[in-house]
């Protein structure tokens, strides 16, 4: 779209651009857009602006059949307008971002040539409701350059152009890895791009692979049906014993904050000089998408592809027509959930040699089956002559004339040297339904793939967080809630707070076109292969609400360890979403207990152990306000009153801040080095609320202490018992966790202790199950109960009587009296008895 008003240019013709309509608001001097210079380039007295203009953005699909609601990015230029002048602009049809520029948002600005950096323009801008429409005002002077354009975006702009451009440059820095084989050395960078499909319109979807040499296999991965129609490229090589990490952006394509999460992360594994991206690239094969949705980006889309489609609700059944980039994401996981399994070494004999493939060839052929049955007679490529028909049937075809292949892909073709072909198999039909349960026998812990994160933006909830899937075991739910709480240690913007993994969230639908989750790409991926660290990675347009504090890093030399963090949230910069990348990718190494560079060490925690001790701590908290809905009011936090809560919910919601010293806090030592972390008001790790008691709860006294040391119970409270290794937590080691019953503490008057009966029955740990690892924690929250002395009111009170409790303690007091002397008196008549019959024997 290009309009002119006098020597001032509207435009919105480049890639991502979106603007549907614009009209000049009459009620300035009309000279002023006819001819610059009357003034002479000073700016008018005031905040009267010069120019006012009424702009309307471009629905998704606007003009066809396909057109939706959508219309929440804009991203245009001005130019010929006088420098130094003030422009005012009215967005009249935006949908309603009420809450997203109620908490500071504002447009972004750049101008060719002089800041060539995105900015958010300096003055809030102003919001209105005018009837049931939003409408977004805002202003911003023009530099003082002659010539230049001026760019205005919704939120900061990564083109499909740019993403391009970038991925050129790699290819050219990597441009020595295409030659790297099996005997290259172990260390070197191994990337690969390559064509996964083409989208609608014709533009590119692209894969990249990278990881190092080591574990490299003669063996290529094989072309799967109606992806990588690049014959002309050869494929990756196949890997021994490593798993891969998926990680995929912008399938939402105004959603830019994860294109830049994305690039945070691929720069941090390609690093050679750093040795956790050594770390990662000998640990995992990374397969990364960078633009699920390129025609939605060029179009300048907000949600939906040129089709008007939300892909992120396509990942059960996708067409390859019709969604081919979610056909190819889900196809590479189902097989890369198949092959990269990992086994133990004297099992491996999944290396085809080319005397003998008969065990691959049934798997290619499940593959296929199982990833798009129903579309195989759709097929536009037909099989070459020479190709068999089991060789077309295990979902991809080879050119024997074609030079570029590799020997190990004529061998997995079916067409072996120096042998005929073997006759077509033809598999029986076999229903999608029954695929999954096979695809589901694989453990999880076997499976393939390790990791699945696909990166948005959002526009209401502050902060960057996580959307997790509900898993139906306790320990399984700690796995998968291990590593957001990762990430939050390694990122001082990540709000683990905010994340939720809840079941209701699994199937709840959009209010915009009332499609479920249950079709997007993390519920659809776990139920298909039935991956724990299955996530949706949610980067807010504008800020957060708290920050981390992140402790330093061990061993790194003042490399890793990052400056001091200021004491508020700051606005979201390109930079701080790549620094939310690059922690996604570290925390991998944390879970794996691999990072050269670990903060968990000096953190709080100490060990992965106790880590995971904590979360399984918080996560048992939930239950008990959901089993007991009836009886107790539930966490207000930031649920809707009126809302039912989920049926099955391990974190149900996510409720406001909590003072850190409402969860208990799990030491490897006494000695903690948390306190190394300068932070004066920034509380030392994020707090989850995972429906945990108040911290200023009242005890059973009335008292309303909490831990022993604590004035209120505000600061500290009450967890397991310092002095406990790492291997405490580990499988298998509740002896670890066992401690004898203490005794009673002994009365005081003849009075019992009330809590001695209820910490001998806490006292002993459970023999088997996850229940060790907490077995300690509900020993020492009554161990660690302080003792609460009863006060007499102050003499002079008006009434001239003792409080309720102390004339409660009279009555346990006489009672205790008269208790011990009716004891006394047994005792006595017992020996009487003893003595007599002694005398009569």
């Amino acid at each position: 779209m290009e309009v002119r008003f006098g020597n001032i240019v509207f435009s919105s013709k480049f890639d991502s651009g979106n603007l549907a309509h614009v009209e000049k608001v009459n009620k300035h001097i009309p000279s002023l857009l006819n001819d610059g210079t009357q003034l002479g380039g000073a700016a008018s007295p005031g905040n009267i602006p010069d120019y006012e203009f009424n702009i309307w953005t471009r629905h998704d699909c606007a003009g066809t059949e396909h057109e939706n609601g959508n219309r929440s990015w804009f991203y245009f230029s001005v130019q010929g307008a006088v420098p130094g002048r003030l422009l005012k602009f009215n967005v009249m049809n935006m949908n309603n971002q009420r809450k997203l520029y109620s908490q500071g948002m504002a447009p972004l600005v750049r101008t060719l040539t002089g800041k060539n950096k995105w900015e958010r323009i300096r003055d809030r801008p102003v919001i209105e409701i005018v009837r049931s429409q939003f409408i977004l005002s805002f202003t911003h002077r023009l530099l003082d350059i002659r010539g230049a354009t001026t760019f205005f975006s919704f939120c900061f702009p990564f083109s499909y152009t740019e993403c391009q451009e970038m991925l050129r440059c790699l290819d050219d820095r990597h441009r020595d890895a295409a030659r790297l084989g099996p005997a290259s050395s172990p260390d070197e960078v191994y990337y690969r791009r390559e064509l996964l499909c083409r989208s609608l319109d014709g533009n590119r979807v692209d894969l990249l692979t990278v990881t190092n040499c080591s574990g490299m296999m003669d063996e290529r991965e094989p072309r799967l049906p109606q992806l990588f129609p690049d014959v002309d490229t050869l494929r990756p090589h196949r890997f021994e014993n490593k798993r891969v990490f998926f990680l995929s952006s912008r399938v939402h394509p105004g959603e830019t904050p994860s294109s830049f999460v994305f690039n945070g992360f691929l720069d941090f594994i390609l690093k050679k000089d750093d040795p956790r991206a050594h770390a990662l690239r000998n640990m995992f094969v990374f397969k990364l998408i960078p633009m699920l949705n390129p025609d939605g980006v060029v179009r300048g889309h907000y949600r939906t592809d040129s089709r008007g489609v939300n892909l992120n609700r396509q990942y059960i059944n996708p067409s390859p027509e019709l969604h081919p980039s979610i056909y190819g994401a889900k196809a590479l996981l189902l097989y890369h959930h198949s092959h990269n399994r990992t086994t133990p070494k004297n099992a491996q004999a999944r290396t085809p040699t080319k005397a003998s493939d008969e065990h691959e060839v049934p798997a290619l052929t499940a593959l296929e089956v199982s990833l798009n049955q129903r579309n195989a007679a759709k097929d536009a490529t037909p099989p070459q002559p020479e190709v068999t028909t089991g060789t077309a049937h295990n979902g991809w075809t080879a050119k024997n004339n074609d030079s570029s292949l590799s020997n190990s892909e004529i061998a997995t073709a079916a067409v072996l040297p120096g042998r005929p072909p073997r006759p077509a198999k033809v598999a029986p039909p076999t229903s999608l339904e029954a695929k999954k349960e096979k695809q589901e026998s694989i453990p999880h812990k076997d499976g393939g793939v390790a990791y699945y994160v696909d990166l948005h933006g959002h526009a209401s909830k502050r902060g960057c967080f996580m959307y997790g899937n509900n898993l139906p075991t306790e320990s399984q739910q700690v796995e998968n809630m291990l590593y957001p709480r990762l990430i939050a240690l390694n990122s001082p913007h990540f709000d683990f707070q905010g994340c939720n993994f809840s079941e209701k969230n699994m199937y709840a639908r959009d209010k915009r076109d009332g499609q479920s989750k249950e079709g997007s790409g993390r519920v659809a991926i776990h139920k298909a292969i039935g991956i724990l660290h299955s996530y949706t990675l949610e980067c807010n347009y504008n800020t957060g609400k708290t920050l981390n504090a992140i402790p330093p890093a061990c061993h790194d030399n003042g490399r890793a360890t990052p400056p001091l963090i200021p004491t508020f949230p700051l606005k979201y910069t390109p930079e701080i979403f790549e620094q939310v990348g690059r922690s996604v990718a570290i925390s991998a190494l944390d879970m794996a207990e691999c990072n050269p560079w670990p903060r968990l060490v000096l953190s709080e925690h100490s060990c992965l152990g106790n880590l995971r001790a904590w979360v399984l701590k918080q996560l048992r908290n939930t239950k008990v306000p959901s089993a007991q809905q009836g009886t107790h009011p539930p966490n207000k936090g930031n649920q809707h009153p009126g809302k039912a809560s989920p049926p099955k919910t391990f974190i149900n919601g996510l409720s406001g801040p909590t003072p850190e010293g409402s969860f208990a806090r799990v030491r490897c030592n006494s000695q903690s080095s948390s306190s190394l972390t300068p932070s004066p008001k920034t509380p030392n790790t994020p707090s989850f609320a995972f429906g945990c008691p108040p911290p200023h709860a009242k005890n059973q006294t009335g008292s309303a202490g909490g831990s022993r040391g604590g004035r209120g119970g505000g600061r500290k409270s009450a967890g397991p018992t310092k002095g406990l290794g790492c291997a405490d937590f580990h499988a298998g080691s509740s002896a670890a966790w066992s401690k004898p019953a203490l005794p009673p503490r002994p009365s005081r008057n003849g009075r019992g202790n009330r809590n001695s009966g209820h910490r001998a029955a806490t006292a002993t740990p459970k023999e088997s199950g996850p229940e060790h690892i907490l077995a300690s924690v509900k020993f020492t929250k009554c161990e660690l109960q302080p003792h609460v002395a009863v006060r007499n009111k102050k003499a002079g009170a008006s009434d001239g009587t003792a409080p309720r409790l102390v004339k409660s303690r009279q009555k346990g007091l006489i009672q205790g009296a008269e208790d011990e002397r009716s004891k006394q008196q047994t005792s006595k008549s017992h020996k009487r008895t003893t003595s007599r019959s002694h005398v009569v024997k």
